[in-house]
């Protein structure tokens, strides 16, 4: 067969490619979508009474701010990693909030160990938690899945970056009208609801975002 002849088969049905816009502007129109639906539960289920007093203390204040950010970066990350020719340190960028989240809880749960002891942490089943970040999560996670897939399944990490931004961003509506602090409780089962959601979603990321080409984080 001719070349030139195949050559000008295989390129005859081809159809423009849209350039995707940039990362931030993509986050900007997650955001657009994520913030209402966050915002519609908080109001279906009621401000916390005491929302004002905890805005007001730096523990509560810090690990808000903490949640937040990763929710922001992560989804930043996520739409950023599925553009060719990504700079690797954007892939990790969710990694700075994150411990900072962390180290915030931790801190939480050490000053409440050395302010009333073991004995007095509160601790006791909240199974609510799970269903209440999987609900509000739910339409974010599904928005930033859908802007994952316009780009290129290069690698995994931008369902991973994106169900823990979703996943980040229930936590921060779940702490305006969940009224739950005692850090033990905090650690456990919100943030740990947040891990179990990252980790489902993640665990089906090839069903999500199919991956043409299989990469490690190095």
């Amino acid at each position: 067969m001719d070349t030139y002849a195949l050559i000008d088969a295989l390129v005859a049905d081809l159809k423009p490619v849209r350039r995707l816009f940039p990362p931030t502007l993509r986050l900007l129109g997650w955001l657009a979508v994520s913030i209402p639906a966050v915002a519609a539960v908080v109001a279906l289920q009621g401000l916390r009474s005491d929302l004002v007093i905890r805005l007001a203390d730096p523990t509560f204040l810090i690990e808000q701010v903490a949640t937040v950010a990763t929710a922001l970066v992560g989804g930043w990350a996520a739409l950023a990693g599925c553009i060719p020719g990504t700079a690797r340190w954007k892939l990790w960028a969710p990694v700075v909030p994150l411990s900072a989240w962390i180290v915030s809880l931790g801190h939480q749960c050490w000053s409440e160990w050395v302010r009333v002891d073991a004995a007095g942490m509160l601790f006791r089943s909240d199974w609510m938690c799970l269903p209440y970040i999987a609900s509000i999560g739910a339409l974010p996670a599904i928005a930033i899945v859908i802007a994952i897939r316009r780009g290129a399944g290069l690698t995994s990490a931008p369902v991973l970056w994106g169900s823990l931004a979703a996943a980040a961003l229930a936590n921060a509506g779940l702490r305006l009208f969940h009224a739950e602090d005692a850090a033990l409780m905090v650690i456990v089962w919100q943030f740990g609801s947040v891990i179990f959601f990252t980790a489902l979603l993640t665990l089906f990321r090839r069903s999500l975002a199919p991956i043409w080409e299989s990469h490690r984080l190095r």
